[in-house]
This record gives C-alpha cells, sequence and structure tokens, in this order.
C-alpha cells in the first residue's frame, strides 16, 4: 500500500545557533510541491526522506558546509576528559531519534560526544516536550525538529539523509548509552563490516517465553539463511552502517528496519553482530509498546512483513526449495537449543 508523503512543518539550527533555520509548513502538500517522494510502510505515518540534505550542513536551503566541527574537550561528571577517543579513521555521525525524550536525551548527546564525531543529528519527532530545548545545549548538534510525528523510525531515514559521515551510528534518544560500549560499533565498522548489529540473544529468556517480534527477527535472518545472527536485527539499537551500506541499501528503506536488513543481506553487505548492549532494560514503557498485541508490536510486525516480501520479490530465500526445508528445521533447533 503506498502511503501518502506529508511535509512536516521542520527546524533544523545547529546547536545554539540562534540563526536557527526555519522551514515551516502549514498545509499538507503533495509530492510535486513538497520535495518528498511516496513510499511503502507498515505505519500510516511514515513519510518519505526530504531531498535537500544541505539542510544539515548550513540550516538553509541549497547552501552548504565544507567544514565540520568536533566536540571541545570538557570534563564529565565522573572528572574524566570527555576526549576518552582518539578517533576514528573514517569521519563519523552519530544519528539520534528522539520523541519526548527531555529527561535523558542530552544525557545521550553527552556519550555520543565522547566519540568525537564529525556531526550529531538529533532528529526530534513530534516531540511536546522540552527536547528541543535539551538538544540545542550541545552545540555541536544538528538538531532536526519536525513538531508533528513523521512517523516511526522515519528519523533514522532523515539523519542518514543529511549525514556525511563515512560511519553511521543509530540511537535512540530514551536510551543512555555509555560511549565505550557506543565505541565499538564504528569501530567494526573500520574492520571492513557494513552493518554493525546489537547482539541481544545473550539477553533473552527461554524461546518458549519470546514475544511475537523477536520471533520475527530470527524468522527473517532463518529464511535469509543468516541463522548466525540469531535474532539480531536493525530494528534495535545502538547499530552502526558503512556509507557504502548506506548508499547500497537507501536512505528510503532506513524507515523499514527490517527490510533495510533483508536488502543488505541480499546484496551481500557484511552484517554482523559485534557487541551485547543491553538495552531491553532501558527500554522506556509507554502506552504503545506495553501489552499483548500493542501498536509498536504490530507495527514491527507488519515491517518484518514488509522485509519478507522484499525478499520473496527478489527470490532471495531458499525456503521456497522443499529440499532445504528440512535442513532449515534442523538449524533452527539447533540454534534455539543453544540458548
Amino acid at each position: 500500500m503506498i502511503r501518502s508523503s506529508l511535509k512536516p512543518n521542520i527546524k533544523v539550527s545547529l546547536g545554539s545557533n540562534p540563526r536557527a533555520a526555519r522551514i515551516p509548513s502549514s498545509t499538507k502538500r503533495s509530492n510535486q510541491s513538497s520535495g518528498f517522494a511516496k513510499t511503502r510502510g507498515s505505519a500510516a505515518g511514515r513519510r518519505a526522506v526530504p531531498a535537500d540534505s544541505s539542510l544539515a550542513r548550513t540550516g538553509k536551503p541549497g547552501v552548504s558546509s565544507s567544514t565540520s566541527r568536533h566536540p571541545k574537550s570538557r570534563k564529565s561528571k565522573t572528572g574524566r576528559s570527555s576526549r576518552l577517543f582518539s578517533g576514528f579513521r573514517g569521519t563519523l555521525s552519530v544519528i539520534i531519534s528522539a520523541r519526548n525524550e527531555e529527561d535523558t536525551l542530552f544525557q545521550v548527546m553527552e556519550q555520543a560526544s565522547l566519540l568525537r564525531p564529525a556531526e550529531i543529528i538529533v532528529v526530534l519527532n513530534g516531540c511536546k516536550d522540552r527536547s528541543f530545548r535539551r538538544a540545542r545545549l550541545c552545540k555541536e548538534a544538528i538538531v532536526v525538529h519536525c513538531p508533528e510525528s513523521a512517523g516511526h523510525d522515519v528519523g533514522r531515514a532523515i539523519g542518514a539523509k543529511l549525514s556525511r559521515g563515512d560511519i553511521l551510528v543509530f540511537l535512540d534518544g530514551d536510551m543512555v548509552i555509555p560511549a565505550p560500549l557506543l565505541a565499538s560499533f564504528p569501530a567494526a565498522i573500520e574492520r571492513g563490516i557494513d552493518v554493525a548489529l546489537n547482539d541481544i540473544d545473550p539477553l533473552l529468556p527461554a524461546f518458549s517465553l519470546w514475544d511475537d517480534v523477536t520471533r520475527c527477527k530470527l524468522f527473517l535472518n532463518l529464511i535469509l539463511e543468516r541463522t548466525d545472527l540469531g535474532t539480531g536485527s536493525m530494528t534495535a539499537v545502538p547499530h552502526a552502517l558503512s556509507r557504502r551500506a548506506v548508499e547500497v541499501i537507501g536512505c528510503q528503506h532506513l524507515m523499514i528496519p527490517p527490510k533495510a536488513q533483508a536488502v543488505a543481506i541480499m546484496e551481500k553487505l557484511r552484517v554482523e553482530k559485534v557487541s551485547t548492549v543491553d538495552v531491553i532494560k532501558q527500554n522506556r514503557p509507554r502506552k504503545a509498546n506495553t501489552g499483548e498485541g500493542n501498536a509498536m508490536a504490530r507495527l514491527i510486525s507488519g515491517d518484518h512483513a514488509e522485509a519478507l516480501h522484499e525478499v520473496l520479490e527478489r527470490g532471495g530465500s531458499s525456503l521456497s526449495d522443499s529440499s532445504n526445508a528440512a535442513e532449515h528445521r534442523r538449524q533452527t533447533a539447533s540454534w534455539r537449543n543453544g540458548l
């Protein structure tokens, strides 16, 4: 099903720069007038990515800047210098998606800045609290403010479209992850991996206690013949992408993470689990993600359905070959028994 594209009312600012650009939009517009392209998505609120990535450079449409800024050295609350890392060979872009995360957003940005990225892009997706003010406290941040929600995971696609880095790290504004744990993801990209995933398998209970979303993740990897990935998924943060991966997958697919992962595997990109970060405990309970059959679970399950459709359209699954069915069942049983 094709979703209609709306141009959200967006404000883009460079940290505490008082000359923050503001791009108003008081009415819904067509694709031709808005610069947005139609796209498929499981969520009705999903929208396509703005075509003008120059907004990320200067905050002004059509104007780009060749300069990149690095966080200034400062003392953290623990008294240690924020320059914990000497930096990576490639330039690093950190993309943070947030919705009403005023309590944690600045701490997330602080940890991200310790990695010394070339840019921190914060996409505020329908925030009604003080997240915008909190985001602007970080001088290095590029803040994209969508007062109305653009749809779940659309912030990742917007951030990727605006980014310039060789390595992209994706975070959520409600999960404060220490910089040393984050560093393993861009480090994996520098070792030649294209998609670096969070390994949450060690955190999971027995298979019989899994929810539908977790089983969807395993099933998708199974039909892609990547049982080694277990439940590793681009749905979970943190994860990192190489610039090559972004170009091969396409920014538009990043708003449907399972589909993006399927495309990456079918295009023979290097997709690996690299480190375990416990984001299960940090996942803030909300009305949309609690209770059996909640809205978030339905959305993510729908995302996996779109991913499966993409796999079948491309003929990327060997499950259609009955001669492989027994082997797939054996591999699944072996993987489950190893938990």
